[in-house]
């Protein structure tokens, strides 16, 4: 059982919703493990270094619904608002990312809602990652829902910047230009060493090949 669902705040807002939230979560992190499962089987890399998961504070999701002028009661939060259940994927490697939502879209259960790549188009500030709103179908006590989900895929040098930069919104506003350009500035260094990281990868495999051939 996820901690939110044991918390009343959690359930006081979402009421039975929240253990459908509960249920999408288990079930894409179960969908995740088998992934990389099928891939240790046949000698190949795991995908995913870490997951992280949450579901939306009663706070944070009433925030944005008002934001976006919606009701802000639990049903408007289910109907309008994809993100209660949210799952991070940290992956080794930029190739790793894509390969990662190509699975996940793979999967027999899991519909793909709607897709952001601030990979290849990052936002203003620099920040990077591949964003995939899922639609899953999950059974609770006899009644069968389709639940979106949020599935955020980064890498880790990617996420590390973006711990960084959620750290430093804590502490300050950053909106002036010259944040908003230093922030970008470091963010596309830190994409040179995914993409360096990727190269090195790319020859340590190559060499291996070579040695397994003359063996």
């Amino acid at each position: 059982m996820l901690k939110e669902v044991t918390q009343s705040t959690y359930f006081d807002y979402y009421r039975e919703n929240l253990f459908y939230i509960e249920a999408v979560i288990e079930k894409l992190l179960e969908r995740i493990a088998e992934i990389d499962a099928r891939r240790e089987a046949r000698g190949e890399r795991t995908l995913c270094d870490s997951v992280q998961y949450r579901i939306k504070s009663p706070d944070s999701m009433m925030a944005k619904l008002k934001k976006r002028g919606f009701e802000t009661h639990c049903n408007s939060a289910m109907e309008n608002v994809y993100d209660a259940a949210g799952i991070r994927i940290i992956c080794p490697y930029i190739d790793d990312v894509y390969l990662m939502a190509q699975k996940l879209a793979a999967c027999s259960d899991i519909e793909v809602v709607e897709i952001k790549d601030y990979i290849k188009n990052p936002k203003e500030n620099g920040y990077r990652s591949y964003h995939m709103i899922l639609k899953t179908p999950v059974l609770w006590q006899g009644e069968t829902k389709h639940v979106t989900s949020e599935v955020q895929i980064r890498t880790m040098v990617m996420n590390s910047w973006a711990c960084c930069e959620h750290q430093l919104k804590y502490k300050k506003d950053v909106s002036n230009e010259e944040s908003v350009a230093l922030l970008k500035r470091c963010a596309d260094e830190m994409l040179k060493i995914d993409y360096s990281m990727l190269r090195i990868r790319g020859m340590m495999e190559e060499s291996c090949k070579r040695e397994e051939f003359i063996v």
